[in-house]
């Protein structure tokens, strides 16, 4: 049987990080797991890259056109890191 995870439906966007990281006084036992996976991914799991872009898509609400021009990529390769570092977190909440 497939464990689950609290990044099965990619809807990231829907809420931000910062707000999600600010409000620590939470009792809800899935919130604080998904917390411990974040924070460990981000830590541990992430490249450099992956790290930059999900502090300013996730954190800061940048829009991937404008995170594209402060790294000097492409936007396409944005959306690559921001796929990527969703798929490390998906593979830590296996682990955690």
């Amino acid at each position: 049987m497939r464990k689950e995870t609290p990044f099965e439906d990619d809807k990231l966007d829907y809420f931000s990080f910062r707000h999600f990281f600010e409000n620590d006084n939470t009792e809800n036992p899935k919130i604080k797991r998904m917390k411990q996976i974040v924070k460990v991914a981000i830590e541990n799991e992430l490249t450099d890259r992956q790290k930059e872009c999900i502090t300013m898509k996730y954190f800061e609400n940048m829009k991937v056109k404008d995170i594209a021009v402060r790294m000097d990529i492409k936007p396409t390769t944005v959306y690559k890191h921001l796929k990527t570092a969703m798929r490390v977190f998906k593979k830590c909440a296996l682990y955690l």
